[in-house]
């Protein structure tokens, strides 16, 4: 039993350090756009990356600008989920595909009942 007990507390303890790894990793400088691909296409490079960013910062603020049209919300990460959530004047998920310390992949989700017709947005540091 202690060590089921012991097991159970080392595998949520590591799940734990992944999900603070991955907030970490974030908030650990700025994402340019690199590519967005739409239903399997040919991604589309951006055509200026220093114009299309986001900043996560730890206290939970984002900036984000697209060709100068900066705005700034809130974020928060869900461990169970792997989704980015923005809250501001509309509320976006960004489910996580793949975080390295230089490279973002997401996907962006617009309606978490029908996840289809999503972007992938990736981003470099």
């Amino acid at each position: 039993m202690k060590k089921l007990v012991l097991a159970l507390f080392l595998g949520l303890f590591a799940f734990t350090v992944k999900a603070q790894e991955v907030e970490n990793i974030l908030t650990s400088g700025k994402w340019f756009i690199e590519s967005i691909q739409e239903k399997g296409e040919e991604p589309e490079l951006s055509s200026n990356k220093n114009d299309e960013w986001m900043v996560f910062s730890k206290d939970g603020k984002v900036e984000e600008n697209h060709f100068g049209d900066s705005k700034t919300f809130s974020w928060t990460y869900d461990k169970t989920k792997k989704m980015i959530k923005l809250s501001g004047e509309e509320t976006i998920f960004h489910r996580v595909i793949e975080i390295t310390e230089n490279k973002l992949i997401v996907e962006l989700v617009e309606d978490l009942e029908n996840a289809d017709d999503n972007l992938m947005i990736t981003y470099v540091k």
